[in-house]
């Protein structure tokens, strides 16, 4: 027999909604409305009085309740009065009334029978006062109690879930009382001017259940049951999709789902009955799992939502996530229970891809662990480190060395990467790194031959794989994705700029042409004239920013420059910094009497995190096209500082600016696509009609 203590099936107890103010003291908190219990007693099993009182302690020791059934001798009904009971060690057992019930008047009413909740059950022991005084008594335990198995359909009582109702403007609120595996019963009382006149129980009402803080269960349902009570009313009620919730739109592309023969289990608390669970794993992949259970076992309405929960693999590796049940469907004997993953850390979702890509047998020689010897061996040979980028390097190899020693041997929450490999010489590598508040940069995508498998397209189907389910959580911060290359290179310019003529919608997807070139600050510096200023950017900048990018044919970058709020969690500055890095960006405005002429964004990262230099230097926008050069580049000068040695990286928009330049500046384009990652579904699908690309 599995004991749970905090389970109640006692039906009938009067509970006060919460934050009521009390006026009286209740002495009889519910009539006892289950007499056959009584009377399936002569057919119950037996519980011999040593395992009582191992049962009793036990419940002591939860802090949980027992109740015992007043009689009075001049009327039948008969009264529960819920009491605390002291550790017991013989067959005497001493109570105490529970502060709510008042002190009743003994001589005036029996007590035949103590009755404890015990695990989807009910133990009915006669019982016998020895003693009475005040609030507290002694009762004589019997030889043997009697369990009684009074459900088919177990309920679990529930603690500190706060309870609200809605419905056409009517609104009540308490606390839940208990959860049966189709239906809730709340305690509530009509918050005026509402009143329970106006609740209709032939229609649907919302329910939310939460803990003041955090909404565990929110849905549509109906009122089955409805009981008045001395301060408000119990009502029943069951949800209207009471076998499946739709969490996410349909997607076309689905990560494959995945058995595991090494032991995999999710580990959480219920969030409304504070019941841990540990179940086996029936199926798994980056979106969610699957278990299967006995339905009296556990109680998982779909739409519950469980927010610290854990999948442990092979007892050692643990997963946190936050995690939704979405269905529910009955296989033979047993239920199976479906889950979404609302939100994972990236560093546990790289956990989880990992272990997924254990128990799929892996791509073959895809990884994302690397010997950094390796991976400088690869950069040079494969052409991505050529001599003008190292002669721009090499004087802070040894501080370079170090970064990529964090970012590929210490896993940071900001970056990650895969490679193909053969005995542990790598063929093909991207990476990806999070360069703005909610987007993420593919970037360093190379590879050299390998005797005509192409290592470039696996990592990169390595990578779609794994972006195909973290961008919805929230914790990825990915609204978008963005990566760089130069025009003429075929295989982004198939791969990505392909998808933009594809799919002809900038809200989709995006393509912006930017002129890059290196300056030197100290040749180009000199004061600006008196009527040209640069300031920090202001609301109605930035809302000028926007239209003249949008106007000028731009695509996505404002959005992923200024995203939405919301999520509460660190800037992404905070967020390097704890990780060993350094990211920040600010934004300026080039101004003539005051009137914007360009937008300046100055960016800041660790040298060499991007071997381009594409998130260090400045990003311009050209609002006025006759903006002379000269100006531009004394306020870049300015802003940098006397002290700032060597050249610095410099983004031009629109590219054709670079054409007012004077022939001592030698530019080059680069491509910024951007894929709204609302929209992933879309990209897979033209990879596989367009190139036969097979991502999943």
């Amino acid at each position: 027999m599995r004991a749970n203590g905090g389970n109640s099936v006692i039906s009938g107890e009067t509970s006060e909604p919460i934050n009521a103010r009390r006026t009286e003291t209740l002495l009889f908190p519910a009539l006892f409305r289950h007499n056959d219990l009584i009377a399936a007693m002569s057919t119950a099993e037996n519980i011999p009085q040593k395992k009582l009182v191992n049962i009793l302690n036990y419940l002591h020791f939860s802090e949980s309740r027992l109740y015992v059934l007043l009689t009075h001798p001049d009327y039948p009904e008969r009264t529960l009065i819920r009491v605390r009971h002291e550790p017991c060690s013989t067959d005497k057992l001493v109570c105490h009334w529970d502060q709510d019930c008042g002190d009743p008047d003994l001589e005036r009413y029996n007590i035949p029978y103590l009755i404890v909740s015990y695990d989807q059950a009910v133990i009915i022991a006669p019982v016998r006062v020895l003693d009475a005084r005040g609030s507290m008594m002694t009762l004589q335990l019997p030889e043997y109690g009697r369990l009684i198995n009074e459900r088919e359909r177990p309920r679990f009582r529930c603690r500190n879930i706060e309870a609200e109702i809605w419905q056409q403007g009517f609104q009540a609120a308490g606390h839940l009382v208990d959860i049966s595996d189709r239906a809730f019963r709340v305690h509530v009382a009509a918050k005026p001017p509402s009143s329970f006149s106006w609740f209709n129980t032939d229609e649907t009402a919302m329910l939310r259940l939460h803990d003041g803080e955090t909404t565990f269960y929110a849905a549509p349902c109906t009122a089955m049951y409805e009981e008045r009570k001395v301060r408000g009313r119990d009502i029943v009620v069951t949800p209207l999709n009471d076998e499946e919730i739709k969490r996410f739109p349909p997607k076309v592309f689905r990560n494959p789902r995945l058995n595991s023969s090494t032991p995999l289990h999710v580990i959480f608390e219920h969030p409304l009955i504070k019941k841990k669970v540990q179940r086996e794993i029936f199926d798994i992949s980056n979106a969610g799992f699957s278990i299967r259970d006995d339905e009296k076992d556990v109680v998982l309405p779909p739409g519950l939502i469980i927010p610290e929960a854990a999948v442990l693999y092979a007892g050692v590796v643990k997963i946190g996530c936050t995690i939704q049940v979405v269905y529910r469907r009955r296989e033979n004997d047993l239920i199976r229970f479906g889950f979404v993953i609302l939100d994972m850390n990236v560093t546990n979702y790289k956990k989880l891809n990992l272990v997924l890509t254990t128990m799929g047998g892996g791509h073959a020689g895809t990884s994302n662990v690397v010997d950094t010897d390796e991976l400088w061996e690869f950069f040079f040979d494969a052409d991505f480190i050529y001599p003008q980028k190292y002669k721009a390097l090499h004087t802070i190899k040894a501080d370079f060395r170090n970064l990529y020693r964090k970012l590929y041997e210490e896993s940071p929450e900001i970056a990650n990467h895969f490679v193909y490999q053969k005995n542990g010489k790598i063929y093909g590598h991207i990476a990806m790194l999070r360069a703005y508040e909610k987007t993420w940069m593919v970037h360093h995508h190379a590879a050299r031959p390998m005797g005509g498998k192409a290592a470039g397209l696996q990592v990169l189907k390595q990578l779609i794989l794994y972006l195909n389910d973290l961008y919805r959580m929230p914790s990825a911060n990915m609204d978008h994705v963005i990566t760089y290359y130069r025009p003429g290179n075929r295989f982004p310019e198939r791969i990505f700029g392909g998808f933009i003529d594809y799919i002809n919608d900038p809200r989709h997807a995006s393509l912006d042409r930017f002129s890059y070139l290196t300056f030197p600050p100290r040749e180009a510096g000199g004061k600006l004239p008196d009527d040209w200023s640069v300031r920090d950017c202001t609301s109605s900048d930035f809302w000028e920013f926007e239209q003249f990018y949008r106007n000028s044919g731009g695509g996505l970058f404002s959005s992923v420059l200024m995203p939405e709020e919301g999520g509460g969690q660190p800037p992404l500055e905070t967020v390097y910094s704890e990780s060993g890095f350094i990211r920040r960006w600010r934004f300026h405005v080039l101004a003539r009497h005051d009137v914007p002429q360009a937008f300046i964004i100055v960016e800041e990262s660790d040298v060499g995190i991007n071997l381009s230099s594409l998130l260090n230097g400045f990003k311009v926008f050209i609002i006025q096209p006759d903006l002379p050069p000269e100006i531009l580049f004394s306020a870049l000068s300015a802003m940098l500082g006397p002290d700032t040695s060597g050249s610095v990286s410099l983004l031009l928009y629109p590219a054709e600016y670079a054409e007012t330049l004077s022939s001592g500046y030698e530019s080059k384009n680069y491509l910024l696509w951007i894929l709204n990652m609302q929209h992933a579904d879309e990209y897979i699908d033209y990879l596989g009609r367009k190139y036969r690309i097979r991502v999943l």
